[in-house]
């Protein structure tokens, strides 16, 4: 299954597709003790709760599960309320064991709004 999700993420390198990596160390220290974090969705909402405030914005979080206990996270928050920032995606790859999530692997990219950058996924700044 390791295979698999290197596999996975090698498909999204290879579309061109880029990320900025976040050291996941600091939020591995937050959720060390929080056993009310159940599922891999509760987990990101841990990670990214933002407020949706106005608009249309459209959170969506889709999961993959791995034989190997890890799982793939995906959150795209589209719509978002940012004068450049179109939609942000969140991938992280975490484990639960005894009731307490590791995250091993954190990172995101974004899409600009018309006219003030990248179109497609990537993590040039928008302007």
């Amino acid at each position: 299954m390791r295979d698999l999700l290197i596999i996975g993420l090698l498909i999204l390198s290879a579309c061109g597709e880029s990320f900025e990596n976040i050291d996941p160390t600091e939020f591995n220290k937050k959720i060390s003790e929080r056993t009310e974090v159940e599922t891999a969705e509760d987990l990101m909402q841990v990670y990214y709760n933002p407020s949706l405030g106005e608009g249309n914005p459209v959170l969506t979080i889709d999961t993959q599960s791995y034989k190997n206990g890890k799982v793939l996270i995906t959150l795209i928050h589209d719509g978002l309320l940012d004068d450049t920032i179109r939609a942000l995606k969140i991938i992280m790859i975490a484990k639960k064991e005894k009731g307490i999530w590791t995250v091993f692997e954190i990172k995101k990219n974004w899409k600009c709004r018309d006219g003030r950058g990248h179109k497609d996924w990537g993590i040039d700044q928008c302007s």
